[in-house]
C-alpha cells in the first residue's frame, strides 16, 4: 500500500517554473520588477499575460515579457493558464452530481462483488470512520463577504473593481481539470481532518475568517480556487493547509492571536503553501482523475477508493507527524509577508504571532511539524524590512470583536 501511495503522489510532484514553459499573470498585484523584491520599481502586468521564465531566485522568477525582462513574484503568477473559479458543492441536477451518484453506486456494487465488509464499503464511499463530509459541507455553505478592497483602505476604486472582475467575470472560461483534481483530493483530506477534530459551527466567526482569507487570496495567483477557512476544536496550537484552498485553525492557536494582522499573517502562510503548490501540482491524468471523479458530489455521493485513500494517508502523515520540508515552511513565511502586506495588513503580523508562541507552553505539536521558531522570526524580520508600507492605510482591526467567541 505504501508503494502505491508513493506512486500516486509522484503523479503530481512539483517541478521548478523554469521547466514548465510559460507562466501566467493571475493577480492585479503583478509587476515586472527591476529586482527580485516586492518593493522594487516595476511596470504593472496585465491579467492573463503569458511570461517566459529565465531563472529563479527565492520567491521570484526572472521572466521575459515581449521585448522586456524583469522579475515577478511567484505569488502573482501561476504555471496554470487562466481558468474559471471552481464552485464548491454541486446541485443535485448537475451532470457531475449524476456521475458521482452513479460512480458511488458502482463502487459499492464492486465492493459487494469482492466480498468486502460493510466497513470497507463505507470506506470506499467515504462514509466510514475516516471522513466527515457533512461538516465540510457546512463550512462550504457559510456565507462571507467576497474579496473587495474599499478606497478608504488604501486601494483605489479601479483596482477594487479589477480584483472583483478577476474573480468573477471570466464566465467564458472552464474550470481547469488540474484545479478540479486538486480540489477533489483536498476536500477528502479536509474531511479526514474534520473527522479527527470537530468543527466549530460558529457562522459569524467562520464568516469573518473567510472574509480575511478572501481578501488575501484575491491578491494571489489562485483565482481558480474558492478558499475556505474553518475552526476546529483542539487545545493544540496549529493550523493546516489542504490542497484546493482548505485552511483550518485550532481553537488553541486562535486564542494566542492578539490582532487581525497576526491572523492575516497566519492565513497568508497557509494560503502561501497552496499558492506555491507545496502539496505538488495536480497534473491532468486520466487514471488519477478517474480515481477522484466522484468527490465533488451531493450529500452521500462522495467517493474515495483505495488508491486515493493511500495518497491521502501520506498527506495526513505530513500534516500531523513529519511536517513539510523546512525550505517550504520558510517560503510560506515569506509568502505570508507578501500576501498580507499586499492585501492591506501589517507585514509584521506573522512574526509577532511567532514571538508569542516562542514564549508559550503547549506548542509540542506545532514544533513537531514546523521549523525552529527563532530561525523563522529572524528570517521574517529580514523579509519585513524589504516591504514598503509607505502610503499604506491598514485595514481596521476587528479581531477583538470575535476573539471572545472562543470558549475559555
Amino acid at each position: 500500500m505504501r508503494a502505491l501511495s508513493h506512486t500516486f503522489l509522484f503523479l503530481f510532484l512539483a517541478q521548478t517554473l523554469i521547466a514548465k514553459g510559460n507562466v501566467y499573470v493571475q493577480s492585479t498585484k503583478a509587476k515586472l520588477l527591476s529586482q527580485p523584491k516586492l518593493s522594487a520599481d516595476g511596470i504593472p502586468l496585465q491579467m492573463g499575460d503569458a511570461l517566459s521564465p529565465i531563472s529563479e531566485q527565492g520567491l521570484f522568477v526572472q521572466v521575459r515579457s515581449q521585448d522586456r525582462s524583469g522579475w515577478v513574484s511567484k505569488l502573482f503568477v501561476s504555471p496554470l493558464p487562466p481558468g474559471n473559479q471552481i464552485k464548491l458543492g454541486v446541485t443535485s441536477n448537475s451532470s457531475e452530481a449524476v456521475v458521482a451518484r452513479q460512480r458511488a453506486s458502482d463502487f459499492t456494487k464492486t465492493a459487494a462483488a469482492r466480498g468486502l465488509s460493510e466497513t470497507q464499503k463505507m470506506r470506499v464511499r467515504g462514509e466510514g470512520d475516516l471522513y466527515d463530509f457533512e461538516s465540510l459541507r457546512w463550512l462550504e455553505s457559510v456565507p462571507f463577504t467576497s474579496a473587495s478592497v474599499s478606497p478608504s483602505q488604501g486601494t483605489g476604486k479601479e483596482e477594487n473593481q479589477s480584483i472583483t472582475n478577476s474573480l468573477f467575470a471570466n464566465t467564458e472560461l472552464d474550470v481547469l481539470k488540474e484545479t478540479q483534481a486538486e480540489v477533489k483530493l483536498g476536500r477528502s483530506l479536509a474531511a479526514r481532518l474534520l473527522k479527527k477534530y470537530p468543527i466549530v459551527k460558529d457562522t459569524e466567526l467562520t464568516s469573518y475568517l473567510n472574509t480575511i482569507a478572501s481578501r488575501i487570496a484575491a491578491v494571489s495567483s489562485r483565482k481558480d480556487l474558492s478558499f475556505r477557512v474553518g475552526v476546529i476544536e483542539s487545545p493544540e496550537i496549529n493550523a493546516f493547509a489542504c490542497p484546493g484552498g482548505f485552511v483550518f485553525f485550532t481553537t488553541g492557536s486562535l486564542k494566542k492571536i492578539q490582532t487581525e494582522s497576526e491572523l492575516a499573517g497566519i492565513i497568508g502562510h497557509e494560503i502561501g503553501h497552496i499558492v506555491l503548490f507545496h502539496n505538488g501540482e495536480f497534473k491532468q491524468s486520466n487514471l488519477f482523475l478517474d480515481i477522484l471523479s466522484g468527490l465533488l458530489a451531493p450529500p452521500g455521493g462522495e467517493v474515495v477508493n483505495a488508491a486515493a485513500s493511500a495518497a491521502l494517508d501520506e498527506m495526513e502523515k505530513q500534516l500531523f507527524e513529519t511536517g513539510r520540508d523546512v525550505k517550504l515552511e520558510l517560503e510560506a513565511d515569506e509568502a505570508a509577508v507578501g500576501l498580507a502586506s499586499q492585501a492591506g495588513y501589517s507585514p509584521v503580523g506573522l512574526s509577532n504571532y511567532l514571538n508569542t508562541l516562542s514564549k508559550s507552553e503547549g506548542t509540542d505539536s506545532f514544533k513537531k511539524t514546523h521549523p525552529d521558531t527563532t530561525i523563522r522570526i529572524a528570517k521574517l524580520v529580514y523579509i519585513e524590512s524589504s516591504v514598503s508600507t509607505e502610503n499604506t492605510a491598514f485595514i481596521k482591526d476587528r479581531w477583538s470583536e470575535f476573539k471572545p467567541k472562543l470558549k475559555p
